[in-house]
């Protein structure tokens, strides 16, 4: 096999084998490599459908017809293509996002352009390369956050969609589209590999011989399991912090913490989420701070389940975070309670496993702050983090309260672009288009969603008043940085006169003498008071569908009487079937339960069980309006609830839930 030599950041003259389709998906599941400086020096570029009218922060600055931003056209064989992508030099395509609307969707055609040849190694329909079965199925080719919106009276699904499979070239690459759609939304992460990286472009006959290798990726990316290798274990249990006091464990020697997890109990679970802190020091150096709710990717609110590549989190309680963080001598966690009540840690274990340290491994770093109460407009740029020095971006969570309680018909929070300016750029090298796109989701969607990369454990503020969080976890990926990352998202809000919440979470890697700066003074921000819309919204409950019912968030942009402009639409529910529906609740609750659907004429009815108890018998949901069931005495457990749907026959709509406490 054809070697390179290259030298890294640090100097140090490694050796290493050329990039090949078959290299980059053993990377893509090799965590070892994640805290590391990468074998083959590249820059992540990004080419999107961003506004070409954005010129500067004085012209255009926050443009949003982001759905026309091609390079160029041109015509090929008497074909008239767009250019979403024309790059020189050896690279990856490794991230492909787009959106997916049933409506007036050409579905045209795709084609990639390899090393300056005429003729497309890769082509085919739109939908068929980027979420259908043309160059792989399964999790690395699928679409996020699925929902249903009518159009002149008939039901369409809308997403995002997004390819992860790797596909590499050696000289050029340019990927066109052929359709008459406008506006046409994309994004495209690619490696920019340093001149002189040998890398073998990607052919269609890998996917036959390489059937195995993509099996074993996507079987591990979905399943994550757990490091097979010797590990040991640090932590503490039942330690109960009072309001300004600290509890702290460490670990000693030259290690590594592959699993973190943490239990937490408060009479006031969620603020307890964002004001009890993980501060982790390795080797001295602080370089995680970040409340236990944003850390875990959760916000302050567990509503839902989820298990994604580098986080999980149960309904008992129990969160986990597994990225992998070395040290050379010494790491200390240290959870500390700047709320107002107490907390108590039932859990908290770090498991560790030897570590050989070297020139290319880097120090896990998670960076918290938040803007409060900030008006929802005018249109600005906010600070997710600022870093000086060398180091690797993996990943973010965003944790947004949108208090758009006159929210008009669309009370949108999310239409602003991701603005990265890599070493010291002037102007973003990624300008994105929108940041439910940057969050790999689309068109406002309600949509719950857990994939290996990407989240929304939670959607209350997308369409009304509420909570929202998205994550972005990167794969393949990272943003490589040498002297400086500087990460801006807009606030780009659709209506005026109202505030939000917006709490940005950073995870990356970067060596000793890299640092964080944030905008906003963390410890002022994890003391204020959190806002939460205690509705239990059913477009959140986990689904246990045991017959061949069918589930899907059935939203009406327009209709202000649905709560979040959504609910959860049941089908194909026939008379004694039924369905299992979970949703969490932080603290043992005693009250007044109403049930709240919008009837649709569509509707049946069904019973009602919560927790295995009888509580509304024929919830009857045909016709038209809202219809409230209020049921005393219910008592919501600590954890998991389980609310149990018997279909008597029709659909059935459930929009939320409300306790109205004792």
């Amino acid at each position: 096999m054809k070697l390179i030599a290259f030298f890294l950041l640090t100097g140090l003259t490694v050796i290493a084998q050329e990039v090949t389709f078959k290299s980059l998906l053993d990377e893509m599941v090799n965590r070892d490599e994640l805290p590391k400086l990468p074998k083959h020096d590249f820059v992540l570029g990004q080419t999107s459908s961003y506004d070409r009218t954005s010129k500067s922060p004085s012209q255009n600055w926050f443009a949003n017809g982001d759905g026309g931003g091609f390079i160029r056209t041109e015509t090929n064989d008497g074909r008239e293509e767009r250019i979403l992508m024309d790059e020189q030099g050896p690279g990856a395509i490794v991230r492909f996002w787009s959106t997916y609307l049933t409506w007036g969707f050409s579905n045209g055609t795709l084609r990639f352009y390899f090393d300056g040849s005429k003729t497309p190694q890769i082509e085919g329909k739109f939908l068929d390369i980027i979420s259908g079965k043309l160059l792989v199925d399964g999790i690395l080719s699928t679409r996020t956050g699925v929902f249903r919106e009518d159009f002149k009276g008939k039901g369409y699904l809308l997403s995002g969609v997004n390819l992860y499979l790797p596909i590499p070239y050696a000289k050029s690459c340019k990927v066109t589209y052929e359709g008459v759609d406008n506006p046409f939304y994309f994004a495209i992460n690619f490696r920019k590999y340093v001149e002189g990286t040998k890398v073998k472009t990607f052919a269609m006959n890998e996917l036959k011989s390489n059937t195995s290798t993509i099996a074993k990726v996507q079987k591990e990316i979905v399943k994550n399991p757990s490091y097979k290798g010797k590990t040991r274990r640090a932590g503490l249990k039942e330690k109960t912090v009072a309001p300004g006091k600290s509890a702290s464990c460490s670990i000693k020697g030259m290690c590594a913490i592959r699993e973190f997890m943490m239990n937490i109990e408060s009479d006031d679970y969620k603020q307890a989420l964002r004001s009890t802190v993980i501060e982790i020091k390795f080797d001295g150096l602080s370089k995680v701070w970040a409340p236990v709710g944003d850390f875990f990717c959760t916000g302050y609110a567990l509503t839902s389940e989820f298990n994604t590549r580098y986080h999980k989190v149960t309904f008992d309680g129990r969160m986990l975070s597994r990225w992998i963080m070395p040290f050379q001598k010494k790491a200390e966690i240290i959870i500390h309670n700047h709320g107002k009540l107490p907390v108590t840690i039932k859990e908290l274990v770090a498991s560790y496993s030897s570590w050989k340290w070297d020139n290319r491994t880097l120090y896990f770093n998670a960076n918290w702050h938040t803007y409060s109460k900030i008006p929802s407009q005018p249109k600005r740029d906010l600070n997710y983090v600022e870093i000086q020095g060398t180091g690797k971006y993996v990943g973010d969570t965003l944790a947004v309260f949108n208090n758009a309680v006159n929210g008009g018909n669309q009370p949108w929070w999310g239409e602003g672009d991701e603005k990265i300016y890599i070493d010291g750029e002037t102007f973003p090298s990624h300008f994105g288009t929108g940041t439910e796109d940057y969050y790999a989701y689309a068109w406002v969607g309600c949509a719950l969603f857990a994939q290996p990369f990407l989240g929304q454990p939670i959607a209350h503020g997308n369409r009304g008043v509420g909570l929202t969080v998205n994550s972005r976890w990167r794969a393949l990926d990272p943003i490589t940085f040498k002297k400086s990352l500087k990460l801006d998202m807009e606030l780009w809000h659709w209506v005026n006169g109202c505030d939000v919440d917006y709490a940005p979470t950073t995870f990356w890697y970067g060596t000793a003498k890299s640092k964080a700066t944030t905008a906003n003074d963390r410890l002022i921000g994890v003391q204020k008071n959190i806002r939460f819309n205690e509705r239990i919204e059913a477009e959140a409950f986990v689904i246990d569908t045991k017959d061949k019912a069918h589930h899907v968030v059935y939203t009406q942009p327009k209709n202000r009487a649905w709560s979040n402009r959504s609910q959860l639409l049941i089908s194909n529910l026939k008379s004694g079937d039924s369905i299992d529906t979970q949703f969490y609740s932080g603290e043992k609750r005693i009250g007044e339960l109403r049930v709240i659907s919008q009837r649709l004429p569509t509707c049946g009815s069904a019973d009602l069980v919560l927790n295995g108890k009888v509580i509304v018998k024929n919830y009857d949901i045909k016709g038209k309006g809202q219809l409230v069931k209020s049921i005393p005495n219910v008592t919501l457990k600590r954890g998991r609830n389980i609310l149990t749907i018997k279909g008597k026959g029709g659909e059935i709509a459930i929009d939320y839930l409300e306790l109205i406490d004792k």
